[in-house]
């Protein structure tokens, strides 16, 4: 369990102090352990109204107050634009066990608080349990609003409310029959206010260069008093909820996620990873199927980041069947040998602009054989896998081929091209642009795209030889080979003693330091030798590697930017210039596997992780890990506060490198 005491909270740290919950759908709650917002993306119910997408805040946020024989202490705060901050009681403690808990200490009474959303549903829960030391009155203000969780919201028609007993309905406006919010509660009464608070100031927008001040409508109060120890239930949802039935979904709730990190076997750093995996599953409503979310508060599901993702979500934590599930999705979207970057919603076609996300397929492929040994799901995807590398090998999309001269992999300004410019796309990972132009040039040959291309190869020559397709199987072997043979004597930079970044179509080499290089010694397959993977190892700890992650470039190269902030075109620079990003803990971990033993993965990697870990539960978005940081010291957190790789890759190398447990290899693999 993570626990803060009073100590530990004051205002400005617990204004930093973020949390999160999800429900499955897509859906979210997050906020401040202070209480105020400080994001566009705080709120209690976000809801998810086409899973994983149309995120939608509905309940913004509460204020609390206990009425103690005519004297008020206000519980939660709010920060307005001008710096104004409403009363405010600090917790004497916070923490966060399977879902984040409050406890405050007043001279009249104990009040305990905890908010969750339950499992595959479009709601969420806030009980206050009170100990009251004399008769008290616990009062609970409600704000809505109904906006894409990506705006802000500003004053329009005013919401209606309508009331029954024990709960109340929100309509957009007064001549709406279709209710967009529903409440439950168990108090004494409700007030019915129904106005506009206006000037909601949101301060990370600031810094993010974007609208940050809003309106939020106030629906009113509920209201109820305390003789005697006992507690005050809301729930509100898309749905209506019977509020007696609270008790029942919380400890359902609280079960299912108990079982997730039971499998950590009371390790604790384990059982917080494990926890936080549990926020990236979701249902996709367009396929019917289980996804991946890449990242809260903004991302929904990406193709790449599900991939990279998948082993450590999924088969780490043995979620075998939402594997194979999610698998067979993107072979069912393949189209012209590639699996989709995005998949489509109603009406939409899918989106196949990556170059790495279909070799990612077939390496996620690998890893979940070698974990289940199911050789079924090879009858259901074989013909895809041959199609995958055909269609790589002569031409796809964006001019994505084999260089018939070294077998390599070239994508962009060709022939073969069907981007009449190419040079304004971006299909690596290094995806960033600033105003249509792609801030890391990758076209050409890019070396951890090759890195998992010769891997993919090498993996489809071994699966036709196991499925008995002779054709596919000597085609698949020889590719592999003549790119394999080829990869060192072109990617080699002997100047620097490690790897080119990218091969331009005209044969000039990018030369920048970069993590991208660490799948050339990463991956099943060696493409190296030995000697030269010791060589690129070494560079990378040397200028690269940090406690948090692994930088995109080198702080030696002029083009390096050692923070990410400020508008939203400079945080796109800095994005692949020099940021640091947690997933790469992953590559890094199995490289010095690899290459170096397990000695030097207990020896290098586990205190590194370990460190980070104890450091990074406790910042940010407690108990989950941060997409980013800055390149410069102190690496401070950066971009989504929770996201899928970063949780993921940190997990599956804990597991498999740090603890051993890397199931037994399936051919001659390393």
């Amino acid at each position: 369990m993570l626990k803060w005491e009073r100590s530990e909270l004051n205002f400005e740290g617990a204004s930093k102090l973020e949390w999160l919950e999800t429900n499955g759908l897509g859906g979210y709650a997050s906020g401040t352990v202070a209480g105020i917002r400080t994001r566009r993306y705080h709120g209690l119910l976000i809801a998810a109204l086409q899973p994983p997408t149309q995120r939608t805040l509905l309940f913004a946020n509460v204020e609390e107050r206990v009425s103690d024989n005519g004297r008020i202490y206000t519980i939660t705060p709010h920060l307005f634009r001008d710096g104004t901050i409403t009363g405010w009681t600090p917790p004497a403690e916070f923490s966060m066990d399977w879902c984040p808990h409050w406890r405050y200490e007043l001279p009249s009474a104990s009040i305990v608080k905890r908010i969750f959303m339950p499992h595959m549903g479009n709601s969420v829960v806030v009980r206050y349990f009170v100990r009251p030391l004399r008769p008290l009155t616990l009062l609970v203000r409600l704000f809505v609003a109904w906006r894409d969780h990506h705006w802000t919201m500003q004053p329009v028609v005013p919401f209606n409310v309508k009331v029954s007993r024990g709960c109340f309905s929100i309509h957009a406006n007064p001549h709406s029959q279709t209710p967009i919010c529903h409440f439950a509660h168990n108090g004494d009464d409700f007030r019915v206010e129904g106005n506009w608070w206006h000037n909601f100031w949101l301060p990370i927008e600031t810094e993010r260069g974007l609208d940050d001040v809003e309106s939020l409508f106030c629906i009113g109060t509920i209201v109820k008093g305390f003789d005697f120890e006992g507690h005050l239930d809301i729930i509100a949802s898309l749905e209506p909820q019977d509020v007696t039935e609270v008790p029942e979904i919380e400890a359902r709730e609280k079960r299912r996620r108990e079982k997730i990190a039971a499998k950590a076997q009371g390790q604790e750093m384990l059982t917080i990873l494990l926890r936080a995996t549990d926020a990236y599953i979701s249902l996709r409503s367009s396929t019917g199927t289980r996804t991946i979310i890449a990242g809260y508060p903004w991302f929904t599901d990406w193709g790449r980041d599900a991939l990279i993702a998948l082993p450590g979500l999924t088969l780490v934590t043995e979620r075998f069947s939402v594997a194979r599930e999610i698998l067979l999705t993107f072979a069912r979207y393949l189209s012209d040998g590639m699996v989709p970057n995005f998949f489509p919603e109603s009406g939409e076609a899918p989106a196949y602009n990556t170059v790495d996300a279909t070799l990612w397929f077939v390496i996620a492929l690998y890893r979940y054989l070698r974990y289940t040994r199911d050789e079924k799901i090879l009858n259901l995807l074989w013909s895809q896998l041959r199609e995958i590398m055909l269609y790589h090998l002569h031409g796809t999309r964006f001019g994505i081929h084999a260089d018939p001269d070294d077998g390599l992999l070239v994508w962009g300004a060709s022939e073969r091209s069907q981007m009449p410019n190419d040079r304004s796309e971006a299909l690596t990972w290094m995806d960033a642009k600033v105003w249509g132009k792609p801030i890391t040039q990758r076209s050409g040959k890019p070396v951890e795209v090759n890195a998992l291309w010769c891997n993919a190869l090498a993996i489809t020559a071994r699966l036709a030889k196991q499925v008995g397709d002779r054709k596919t199987e000597a085609t698949a072997a020889k590719w592999a080979g003549i790119a394999t043979q080829n990869f060192e004597r072109v990617f080699w930079n002997a100047s620097e003693n490690c790897l080119f970044d990218v091969i331009a179509h005209d044969g000039e080499p990018d030369s920048s330091v970069r993590c991208n290089q660490l799948l050339a010694l990463s991956l099943p397959f060696q493409l190296l030798k030995p000697e030269l993977e010791h060589s690129v190892l070494k560079r990378v700890e040397t200028e690269l590697l940090t406690f948090c992650g692994l930088r995109t470039l080198s702080p030696k190269d002029p083009k390096y930017i050692g923070r990410y902030a400020g508008p939203q075109h400079e945080r796109d620079r800095a994005y692949h210039q020099g940021t640091v990003w947690a997933w790469w803990f992953g590559p890094y971990a199995d490289a010095v596997a690899l290459v170096e033993g397990n000695g030097a993965v207990q020896s290098k990697v586990r205190p590194l992780l370990e460190n980070f870990l104890l450091r990074h539960f406790r910042e940010s978005c407690v108990g989950q890990v941060s997409e980013i940081f800055d390149g410069d010291e102190p690496h401070e957190p950066r971009g989504c506060f929770a996201q899928a790789w970063s949780v993921s890759e940190i997990l599956r190398v804990w597991v498999e490198r740090v603890e051993g447990r890397l199931p037994e290899p399936l051919w001659d693999e390393r």
